[in-house]
């Protein structure tokens, strides 16, 4: 009887500081007890909004543009600087992490809500398009946000596949992520984990993904009437050696045969030009540099064509 009431006690305590647990987590989905349980558990580097989600806003917006700017946050840093010029294109870049899977997702949004569409400019650096299913910040941009838009039966079943492989079936549920998206101690527990403890779904080549929805993306414009143009975003030489690897492997993609001069069209920049290896910085990130950056990255383009600036020669 003493180990039967031992026992009986055990699970009560176990139930008890279940139900803690579970209230504790709830509360923290809940204002105001989310930043101040944030605070508590040193979780406030998790409690950020994800910054991709107004790009679905944007791309639904009943309005009168024809042309969709999309890309990674090279494309945005070069672009959203000129759009109160450019109100006839929809400008929704987001970021590398959002993976190309995000990019056509997002296009696929865009055609939906707009049928008299004309174009689609997909402007991505080259390692970027590269982007896998990794631990470290595609599960926050990418699956999460494919999750609370309810895209995943959009996506093929071997992407939801790599997924699963990397981050578990149950969490790319729209439930759970909507949780761990509330929750900052969710977050914080499930990222770092994920982080730790799991590794990047490995592509059978560096373009496995890109390849796959570049296609799917260039045959749902066909579908629609619509022209795809894919452009390189600006590099700079750090980049160079491997991107001359890169450029190899994309000659053997169904990309390059739609669009072979991706590589050949780059633009290169010194590394001093930039305050990261990726985006442009000091007096090369304002307006009427990036003007110059635009112009010779583009020229000749329907991109190009298309865009206003605002800024007297």
């Amino acid at each position: 009887m003493g180990l039967k009431k031992l026992f009986g006690k055990g699970i009560v305590f176990c139930g008890i500081i279940l139900s803690i647990c579970a209230g504790v987590i709830f509360l923290s989905t809940q204002d105001p007890y989310r930043q101040r349980i944030a605070e508590w558990t040193d979780s406030q580097d998790f409690m950020d909004d994800n910054e991709v989600l107004p790009c679905f806003d944007g791309a639904r917006k009943q309005d009168q543009t024809r042309q969709l700017l999309i890309g990674d946050s090279i494309c945005g840093q070069m672009f959203y600087e000129f759009q109160e010029y450019n109100q006839h294109i929809s400008m929704q870049a987001s970021n590398a992490p959002f993976m190309i899977t995000g990019q056509y997702i997002l296009a696929e949004e865009y055609l939906k809500y707009h049928p008299e569409a004309t174009d689609i400019f997909l402007v991505m650096h080259p390692v970027p398009l590269t982007r896998t299913f990794d631990t470290q910040w595609s599960y926050r941009y990418g699956v999460m946000t494919y999750a609370e838009v309810d895209a995943m039966e959009r996506l093929d079943e071997n992407t939801r596949d790599a997924m699963v492989s990397v981050y578990g079936k149950v969490f790319i549920k729209k439930e759970i992520v909507q949780l761990i998206e509330d929750s900052p101690i969710l977050r914080k527990l499930y990222l770092n984990y994920v982080n730790f403890n799991r590794e990047s779904y490995a592509q059978s080549s560096f373009f496995e993904i890109a390849d796959q929805y570049v296609k799917k993306l260039y045959e749902l414009c066909e579908q629609n009437g619509v022209t795809l143009h894919l452009y390189p975003a600006p590099v700079t030489e750090f980049f160079r050696e491997h991107v001359s690897t890169l450029a190899q492997e994309y000659d053997k993609t169904w990309m390059s045969k739609k669009f072979p001069d991706y590589f050949n069209d780059i633009l290169y920049y010194p590394n001093e030009w930039s305050k990261d290896m990726s985006h442009f910085g000091g007096k090369y990130e304002e307006p009427e540099m990036l003007k110059e950056t635009i112009e010779r990255a583009y020229e000749d383009t329907a991109l190009l064509e298309s865009l206003r600036f605002g800024i007297e020669p």
